[in-house]
């Protein structure tokens, strides 16, 4: 979560600001976001490790509606960090990088269009991961 804080806060912001031209921010960006996709998957199987582990390690009351409700956290939070991580920004970025001079493309192409409602709902998905994430620290 703090890395997704840190890229969306920070990063972003800066590189959209300082880069010559808002499609070398957007390449540029985009290259940190492969990464930083593959970096969520992981922490995001740590997290399922690790939670598992503790439930059963701490012998949890699943009837427990603060448990539960953390499991549900946690559940909602890793399907929207697969579906932005794992779908939705890959597809996205193989978008961008197969189209030739895409920056160029004019706001009607179909690509670019695709891009753009990708782009949001990966960002829309991620935002919910960050309030699931913060709901099941909250339960925990």
């Amino acid at each position: 979560m703090g890395g997704g804080f840190a890229l969306g806060a920070l990063v972003a912001p800066t590189l959209f600001r300082t880069l010559r031209s808002r499609g070398e921010a957007g390449t540029v960006f985009g290259a940190i976001l492969g990464r930083f996709d593959s970096v969520a998957v992981l922490a995001l199987l740590l997290v399922v490790v690790t939670a598992i582990l503790r439930a059963r390690l701490a012998d949890e009351d699943p009837h427990d509606w603060r448990i539960l409700a953390r499991w549900v956290a946690l559940a909602l939070m890793g399907a929207a960090t697969l579906y932005a991580s794992a779908w939705a920004s890959p597809v996205a970025r193989g978008i961008r990088k197969s189209t030739p001079a895409f920056d160029d493309l004019p706001e009607s192409d179909v690509r670019r269009q695709e891009f753009r409602r990708l782009h949001r709902l990966s960002t829309r998905a991620f935002s919910f991961a960050m309030l699931f994430g913060i709901i099941a620290m909250y339960f925990s």
